[in-house]
């Protein structure tokens, strides 16, 4: 049995080929598991990957990606895994660091790491911090910094809300929500300032980070975690955003429409 199973996701052809293509090292005590909605391409696998028993490919016809996300939680059986992407890679030594980092801290539930982009060189929060007390600034850079025990994780019925994220109504934000669900469940969270993975290029929540989209969804993600105090932080970010007047509006009406929006699909589910 594997002591740590790496939770890949990917979507569609090009998704699958990518993490051919991408360095992923054969390690003892390491499997990977890829969920892959194949979308309307036909599931073909690449013969690569089939030949590798370190890899189980689970070919879905879903959508989003925290659906993918939740479809891989299902599949695992190790006591520590790790969120992926199909974008990313490791070394033998990053993933045997996350399992040492696990065996060095009995007492975490969850550790958050650090990514490495030559977009983004200089490493962020160079120290140990406990997740319920992060230093300001803090923000996750991606799911793929994410491993946690999964017994701790799946007695709590904690998940990705599938309103999120890339594929969804919002199209980020379930790594905060998940995180969230971490701490609110009573859990140990803590950040360690070691580098376990490297993503080529520019991640996608960069990318959109100007887009109303994007901005949409973090006034519904704001909203959903900090009900009372969302329009004091809304006002905060949007005079980060921009020195511009006509920006700064964009910035609120688009926040603004997340934040009913949000609102509006908790309400829908309580109805149900």
């Amino acid at each position: 049995m594997p002591l740590l199973q790496v939770l890949i996701v990917a979507f569609g052809a090009k998704g699958i080929e990518s993490i051919a293509r991408l360095p992923h090292p054969q390690v003892e005590g390491v499997e990977y598991i890829v969920s892959w909605q194949y979308a309307d391409d036909v599931p073909v696998v690449p013969e690569s990957l089939l030949k590798r028993k370190d890899f189980r490919i689970l070919p879905t016809p879903t959508r989003g990606v925290a659906r993918n996300r939740n479809l891989a939680l299902d599949a695992a059986t190790a006591p520590i895994v790790l969120e992926s992407d199909d974008d990313v890679f490791y070394t033998e030594e990053q993933l045997l660091s996350v399992i040492r980092a696990f065996d060095e801290h009995p007492e975490a539930d969850y550790i958050n790491f650090r990514y490495h982009s030559d977009d983004n060189p200089i490493p962020r929060f160079d120290a140990e911090f406990d997740m319920r007390r992060p230093p300001r600034g803090w923000y996750i850079g991606g799911a793929f910094e994410m491993a946690f025990r999964l017994q701790p994780i799946r007695r709590r019925q904690i998940r990705f809300n599938e309103l999120f994220g890339i594929g969804a109504e919002f199209p980020a934000g379930e790594e905060d929500l998940f995180i969230n669900d971490v701490l609110r469940a009573g859990l140990k969270a803590i950040h360690l300032p070691i580098t376990i993975v490297t993503h080529p290029g520019t991640t996608t929540s960069m990318r959109m980070e100007q887009a109303d989209s994007f901005i949409r969804t973090k006034g519904a993600v704001f909203t959903y975690l900090h009900p009372l105090s969302w329009p004091l932080r809304m006002l905060a970010h949007a005079r980060r955003f921009s020195t511009s007047p006509r920006e700064i509006a964009r910035y609120i009406r688009a926040w603004m429409r997340g934040a009913r929006d949000i609102r509006k699909f908790r309400s829908d589910f309580t109805k149900k």
